[in-house]
């Protein structure tokens, strides 16, 4: 199978797709391949995902300075989150419950790496087994 990243602009380049869930522009948090959110809200990344088909995310956080905000998968009444909000590479599998799934950006955090992809695509090109098989749901460096 081919793998298709659902996020069109994985390198956050301000000239690409930078257009939110409520259809605000956020190219200017754009640079040097990182999304750096310094609103005061979160940023809905959106995602065209099925309903009921398992999905992986994967992104890299390179700086965290939020307090009591969290960066997660959000998909009708569910969320997801990473196994930590610090510096280092993440892996998310979600399941959408609904066909609004966005990966929500705290203020404060930046970015980088985002990728969206079938569970069995990802499996795949891992060479294996999906990972609640393998116990991989830890953050990967």
């Amino acid at each position: 199978m081919q793998r298709i990243n659902l996020w069109p602009n994985p390198k956050f380049d301000p000239t690409g797709f930078h257009v939110v869930k409520k259809g605000g522009d956020i190219s200017k948090y754009m640079t040097g391949g990182t999304l750096a959110n310094t609103r005061g809200e979160y940023i809905d990344l959106p995602f065209a995902c099925e309903v009921g088909v398992e999905y992986v995310c994967t992104f890299r956080i390179v700086s965290n300075d939020t307090t009591n905000k969290s960066i997660g998968i959000f998909s009708g009444s569910t969320v997801e989150y990473p196994s930590a909000q610090t510096v280092g590479k993440y892996t998310i599998r979600f399941t959408p419950t609904a066909n609004d799934t966005r990966l929500a950006i705290p203020s404060g955090m930046a970015i980088s790496e985002l990728s969206v992809e079938a569970a069995d695509t990802y499996d795949a090109a891992l060479g294996g087994l999906p990972g609640f098989f393998s116990g991989d749901t830890m953050p990967r460096d």
